[in-house]
């Protein structure tokens, strides 16, 4: 894990060697510091919850604002975790704990906080919950919109989306979003079939399994291969593994979380989730004395979620298929269905 996470430790030493003439400035308070709260094996996935790292890092190397990263065990050890930082800054100045994980909301929830401190709150995201303690907020990506034109630019192939465990509410949003926007557009009788890889939040590190599931699904779509929708955390490292060890099959794995452009080249298309971008702006916030919504979400038309298209798609390919020998055809999908996401994104939200 550390191996992975060394780009984001080096991003961040690269930021803070930035002059004072390039730092941005903010009317912080003296006592300013930022923490990190993140899930049960949350980092080294080189994808979402990295990218949430990094827009903090970012930010607090932009503004000299001491940063902590709290990384436990379990569940158990997390709530102590945010009990402890709840007591030790209580009287605080200006001290933001950020919660990365929708899988704290029933604690964020339940414990009371009695921050007294001029600017100190809680930031959770990956919720929608707005029935929040004092000082405490919650952000969604909304993944409906995005997740809709990934289904509708997959229209022309059988789909497996393939999530690391049901009930959790962004990974069934984004179930939901591809399932439509494919039912929506599809061609000639392909359909989508939906697999979990666990039945607890272990299918988000289990790479291995991801790579042995994408072999027993690779035969189906009558020989044609099908479009992967992976919705697994850092066990898409296996999805990876697989297509790059089998380099002539015909199936095609959309990217997931951040552009994935050069990890595969049975990769069309990724879908983008800007989450770093989102709470940097937060941050931004904050820090020049702006107020947080109690509950807010962001999707497609805020920018917050797009797809990113592969360059030279087409020309990194060892196999011809009908439907891709026209070079610009995921960028005649994506430009045709683009306004129909943002729009049924709108009305699902």
């Amino acid at each position: 894990m550390y191996k992975k996470l060394l780009p984001i430790l080096l991003l961040f030493f690269f930021l803070s060697a930035c002059t004072d003439d390039e730092r941005v400035e903010y009317p912080l308070q003296r006592q300013s510091s930022i923490t990190l709260l993140v899930s049960v094996n949350a980092l080294g996935d080189n994808g979402y919850n990295d990218c949430a790292v990094e827009g903090i890092f970012s930010f607090a190397a932009q503004t000299g604002t001491p940063m902590r990263l709290l990384q436990p065990n379990d569940e158990m050890e997390a709530e102590r975790m945010y009990r402890q930082w709840l007591a030790d800054n209580e009287t605080a100045d200006s001290s933001v704990l950020v919660v990365g994980s929708s899988a704290y909301e029933k604690m964020i929830s339940e414990i009371p906080t009695n921050l007294k401190g001029k600017g100190s709150r809680v930031l959770l995201f990956e919720s929608g919950v707005d029935d929040l303690p004092d000082r405490v907020s919650s952000l969604m990506i909304d993944r409906y919109g995005v997740s809709y034109l990934a289904g509708a630019m997959s229209g022309e192939f059988d789909a497996l989306v393939m999530a690391a465990v049901q009930g959790y509410p962004e990974l069934e949003t984004a179930i939901r979003g591809f399932c439509d926007g494919h039912a929506a557009h599809c061609t000639d009788g392909y359909s989508v079939e939906v697999m979990y890889l666990a039945d607890d939040e272990r299918g988000f590190a289990m790479p291995d399994s991801a790579y042995r599931a994408a072999a027993s699904y690779d035969n189906i779509g009558n020989g044609q291969g099908i479009m992967v929708f992976p919705l697994l955390g850092g066990s898409e490292m296996g999805l990876l593994r697989y297509m790059n060890d089998n380099e002539f099959m015909p199936s095609l794995l959309i990217g997931m979380d951040v552009d994935q452009t050069g990890q595969s080249n049975r990769i069309p298309f990724s879908v983008v989730i800007r989450i770093g971008d989102v709470v940097k702006r937060y941050l931004n916030d904050w820090a020049n004395g702006l107020d947080w919504p109690k509950s807010q979400i962001w999707g497609m038309k805020d920018g917050a979620t797009d797809v990113a298209l592969t360059p030279d798609f087409f020309d990194r390919l060892d196999l011809w298929d009908w439907r891709y020998e026209e070079p610009d055809a995921f960028r005649i999908l994506y430009e045709r269905y683009r306004d129909d996401a943002i729009e049924k994104e709108e009305e699902n939200g």
